[in-house]
């Protein structure tokens, strides 16, 4: 409701203004209680320099963050932490199909696309997306350390802990049924490991940033700060995409194609519309979630890479292709890659998470191949690709160089 209702009043220059403000929210309060627990752990305040550190604090003191891991996942019976591949969860090819399917996704998530219409110059937008890359950066090379620093402190404080003697953030979530126990062998202790017949400790996954102040002993105020991070990036993300949504309802759906001559107000209207249905929708989801967001994050960039990235390359690349077959590599992209989440269907040893690699490389093949099969794109379509091609500065030279064509209203030579 928050997001629809400044979505609609500010539009886009708001909804601009708005992010601006819920990032710098967000990066603080994603930041202060990772340097917090980094310093309190390893007397490092840099994040990224106390994962590889050595604890000073805890019955591991002495001992490298990441040995400390290895050495509890030992003992508990799980994998060693930072080893891939094992204990059948993923294969190499899988794992470098998510990473390349991240990686390709965000290049055609839509919200982070119609960020480029609001700057002034195709040279700001190369500067934003520079200056974009720099604090995301900041963000995703700190998500491992807190992670870590999340670990450790949860297992050595939960593990054979007596149930009375919990930390009170244990019965704070545990009333909310987010973490949940029991005592299989009545022993009144708290065992957490790999085996459903012996593990008593469950815990979902979605609450691990917000509780990771608490498990570290933070004050309330950093928690407080933390939940206000975690709603920024919240609202932060529904504006943009509610933006896209009603844009390309209003605009790209019903006035280019199905209501060419609808007044300026309709498509307002509609858009309006859109938005309140979208908002609709997603706060069901919100509230029966498929899945933990990791996971829903990563089926959405899945059908982002295999629907829109294609066909942005191509556009830009490809003079020859065309509407017809953007259209139907992009179809073939989300059918194939929708359907192999939603069944649940693995390839090649790519699960559901990096199946919109496979997607993608359809999606090109597709694009491709019906564009040479139909009529080739108007002249002015092929030029404009040749424009996005040139660099500006090229393109102003190439022009000065031009020879200057006979006007025919001109005098003879004889004049």
């Amino acid at each position: 409701v928050i997001v629809f209702a400044y979505a609609v009043v500010g539009g886009m220059r708001g909804i601009t203004y708005t992010q601006v403000a819920q990032y710098c929210v967000l990066i603080v309060a994603y930041l202060i209680p990772a340097v917090a627990i980094s310093h309190q752990m390893t007397g490092h305040v840099i994040p990224q320099i106390g994962f590889g550190a050595t604890l000073e604090s805890g019955p591991n003191a002495g001992r490298s963050l990441l040995e400390t891991l290895h050495q509890i996942h030992r003992d508990l019976g799980f994998p060693e932490y930072t080893t891939a591949f094992t204990d059948g969860k993923g294969s190499m090819i899988g794992v470098f199909a998510i990473t390349l399917t991240l990686m390709v996704g965000t290049a055609g998530l839509p919200h982070v696309l119609i960020r480029f219409y609001t700057v002034r110059s195709s040279s700001a937008a190369r500067w934003s997306a520079l200056w974009a890359l720099a604090f995301i950066a900041i963000l995703y090379t700190t998500a491992p350390a807190i992670a870590a620093f999340a670990r450790v402190n949860l297992i050595e404080s939960l593990h054979q802990t007596p149930v009375a003697e919990a930390p009170q953030w244990f019965d704070n979530w545990r009333a909310t049924g987010l973490i949940q126990f029991e005592d299989k062998d009545a022993d009144g202790l708290i065992d957490y490991g790999p085996s459903a017949a012996t593990n008593e400790l469950v815990i979902d996954k979605d609450i691990m940033v917000l509780a990771n102040p608490e498990i570290a002993n933070l004050p309330a105020w950093v928690v407080a700060l933390v939940v206000a991070g975690g709603l920024a990036a919240a609202l932060s993300t529904a504006a943009g995409l509610l933006m896209v949504i009603s844009s390309s309802v209003s605009h790209d759906l019903c006035k280019s194609i199905l209501m060419p001559n609808m007044t300026d107000s309709q498509e307002l209207r509609i858009a309006r519309f859109s938005s309140g249905l979208a908002v609709v929708v997603t706060g069901i989801f919100g509230i029966y979630p498929p899945a933990f967001v990791a996971e829903v994050v990563a089926y959405a960039f899945g059908l982002a890479a295999s629907s829109f990235f294609p066909v942005l390359v191509l556009g830009v690349f490809s003079r020859r292709t065309n509407r017809e077959g953007a259209i139907a590599g992009m179809l073939t992209g989300i059918v194939f890659t929708g359907s192999c989440i939603v069944f649940d269907v693995t390839l090649f040893g790519i699960g559901p998470k990096g199946i919109g690699m496979i997607g993608m490389v359809l999606n090109f093949v597709v694009a491709i191949v019906v564009s040479q099969l139909t009529p080739e794109p108007p002249a002015e379509m092929q030029e404009i690709v040749d424009i996005i091609r040139t660099p500006e500065d090229l393109r102003e030279t190439r022009s000065s160089r031009r020879p200057l064509q006979p006007s025919g209203g001109g005098m003879d030579s004889s004049g």
